[in-house]
């Protein structure tokens, strides 16, 4: 007899997961508002203050962190979740997002230029920023929907 495979996150997971993707929205959002509007006078004008590329450089660390932790959550929540016919929509919108994230912050580090800088930049960070609404729409469809196979049997799926 096999056991049924959670879908849930245990609690130390989901306090790992939450405290890397905070560093990540934090650093990043630390780094918008010190690169347009904390700005310090310099000696030819204005120039970057000096805790922006430290808000950058926590930030790279971050997403390495968070590369990581959705690595840790495909092989079993994600997966266990797809064959069960669970959230598969927002699951997918996910793993889309965050992979544009990971593309786009990998553009802006090895490929930026003048020719990208007008478009590559907010494309990144716009959905950055979003992406803790998008978590939070994803957690609350997954603790409201039960599995389609469970509907079908008039059952909720209890993992």
């Amino acid at each position: 007899m096999t056991r049924a495979q959670p879908i849930r996150l245990g609690t130390r997971h989901k306090r790992v997961l939450y405290t890397v993707f905070l560093a990540l929205w934090g650093s990043g959002a630390l780094w918008l508002l010190f690169h347009y509007f904390l700005r310090v006078a310099g000696e030819f004008g204005d120039a970057a203050h000096p805790l922006e590329a430290w808000w950058l450089r926590l930030h790279g660390l971050a997403g390495f962190a968070a590369l990581v932790g959705v690595g840790s959550v495909l092989p079993v929540h994600a997966h266990h979740a797809w064959q069960l016919g669970r959230n598969r929509r927002s699951g997918l919108a996910m793993k889309v997002w965050l992979l544009w994230l990971a593309a786009t912050g990998y553009a802006l580090y090895y490929f930026a230029s003048e020719a990208s800088e007008a478009w590559l930049p907010p494309t990144h960070w716009i959905a950055g920023l979003m992406l803790p609404l998008a978590g939070l729409i994803h957690v609350r469809l997954g603790r409201r929907r039960p599995s389609r196979t469970s509907r079908r049997r008039g059952r909720t799926h209890v993992v």
